[in-house]
C-alpha cells in the first residue's frame, strides 16, 4: 500500500510539474514597419522596354527627394511627373503602388518594389509615360 501511495504521489508531482512548466507561446508576428523613403534618391539603372539606358543618357544629376508626403525633383528626366508635389503608397507597410500628385494637378501611379540589393535599400519604379508601347523601369538608390 505504501508503494502505491508513493507512486501516486510521485505521479501527481510529475503531472503538476508538467502542467506548471507550460507557458503560452507568443504566436503573433511582429508588425511590419512602414516603408520609410525619406531622403534623396538617384537613378542607378534605367530600362526602357527592357533595354538598359543607364550608359546612354546622363541620369547622374537627377534626384528625387522624398520628405513626409512631398517630393522634389532636381534635373528632371523622363519620369511620371515633371513638377514637384505629393506622394503616397497604396499600403504603407506592404506597398505595391506609389501615387504622385504634382503641383500642376497631374497625377500618376506606378508599381513599386522595395528590395535590398548588396545591403543597400533600392526602390524600383515602373511606368509608361503616355505611350503604352514604352515602359520605363528606374532603380533608385538612396544617397
Amino acid at each position: 500500500m505504501l508503494k502505491k501511495i508513493c507512486f501516486i504521489s510521485a505521479l501527481l508531482l510529475v503531472l503538476a510539474a508538467v502542467l506548471y512548466s507550460c507557458k503560452k507561446e507568443n504566436t503573433s508576428l511582429p508588425a511590419e514597419p512602414q516603408k520609410a523613403i525619406d531622403g534623396s534618391w538617384k537613378i542607378v539603372q534605367a530600362l526602357r522596354n527592357g533595354t538598359d539606358l543607364t550608359s546612354r543618357f546622363d541620369f547622374s544629376k537627377f534626384r528625387i527627394v522624398f520628405s513626409d508626403s512631398s517630393y522634389t525633383l532636381t534635373n528632371p528626366v523622363p519620369f511620371l511627373v515633371t513638377k514637384n508635389g505629393h506622394w503616397s503608397f497604396d499600403d504603407p507597410q506592404y506597398p505595391a503602388k506609389v501615387f504622385f500628385r504634382a503641383e500642376n494637378g497631374v497625377s500618376a501611379t506606378s508599381s513599386v518594389n522595395y528590395p535590398v540589393v548588396k545591403g543597400i535599400r533600392n526602390i524600383i519604379i515602373s511606368f509608361s509615360p503616355g505611350c503604352v508601347s514604352n515602359s520605363y523601369t528606374y532603380t533608385l538608390e538612396k544617397e
